[in-house]
């Protein structure tokens, strides 16, 4: 049983071989899918696989009790895990005055701390205040401005409150530089 054909390219109907008479246009492709059984629509429904409803619901909260098991689970590890600390020698002074607990300990304020570098000021021949930036530790400081890192003292004996604590100055600190004795004026 040879299926009939009509020339997509000219339009001439009733063709009954692979090429058209009047345009010759291979038509093998056309007639192989014409020539396809046509599965009807009760045919196509009975071989559709059914998936029940209650699978994808219940994939669904699979996961959401897997999230929320992982949820507790990594809140519980985190809780346990304790606040790392710092190790200290028992060299090193405390910087944190030991109180009483009905006594209230007030720490000066930024703006309060450029009046105390200004009252050693007068103990020295003079100086400028210089606020610590990222990086900085008293060795570089004075190695940019007096030429010598071992030079570090004179900026500890002119900011006393550092005493103890050389190695941990703090971002946007203010301390006093002081001039070297040799460029003081001598009266």
């Amino acid at each position: 049983m040879s299926v009939k054909l009509t020339c997509p390219v000219c339009d001439r109907s009733q063709i009954e071989t692979n090429t058209c008479p009047n345009c010759e246009t291979d038509l093998s492709t056309y007639r192989m899918l014409a020539e396809l059984p046509v599965e009807t629509s009760i045919e196509a429904k009975e071989s559709k696989r059914h998936i029940p409803i209650w699978l994808p619901v219940s994939v669904a909260v699979l996961f959401l009790l897997l999230g929320i098991g992982l949820g507790v689970a990594s809140n519980s590890l985190i809780s346990r895990q304790k606040p790392a600390t710092t190790l200290t020698s028992n060299t090193a002074t405390s910087s944190i005055p030991e109180t009483k607990p009905d006594e209230l300990v007030v720490s000066p304020t930024i703006a309060e701390k450029p009046k105390q570098v200004e009252q050693s000021q007068s103990k020295s021949c003079g100086g400028f205040n210089y606020v610590v930036r990222k990086g900085d530790s008293l060795s570089l400081i004075a190695s940019r401005f007096y030429g010598d890192s071992n030079s570090w003292s004179l900026i500890i004996d002119a900011n006393p409150e550092l005493k103890g604590r050389e190695s941990l100055i703090e971002i946007d600190e203010v301390l006093l530089v002081p001039n070297l004795e040799n460029n003081c004026l001598k009266s």
